[in-house]
């Protein structure tokens, strides 16, 4: 299983977020979708092996929604701070 965060780039509604929710139900592998409109995003589990962040990302396209993911910056978990990890 593998699990992605996409925020949304404009303000959502709870009845814009349910229906991305929807959406995203609907994509075969996804096992998972955990909306937050506090942070106005959803995070998706999905099973890497039946789809890609990339078509789950063109699902929402697709639906009209305009989102991105988190970028992910200073490795181990983003700190940032020496980590020598490989």
């Amino acid at each position: 299983m593998q699990s992605e965060i996409f925020q949304f780039k404009a303000a959502t509604t709870q009845e814009s977020m349910a229906d991305a929710v929807r959406v995203l139900s609907g994509v075969a592998g996804v096992s998972a979708v955990t909306p937050s409109l506090l942070r106005n995003e959803v995070s998706v589990q999905f099973d890497a092996g039946r789809t890609s962040k990339q078509s789950l990302a063109a699902a929402l396209a697709n639906a009209g929604y305009a989102v991105q993911t988190p970028g992910r910056t200073g490795g181990c978990g983003g700190g940032g701070g020496g980590c020598t990890c490989s």
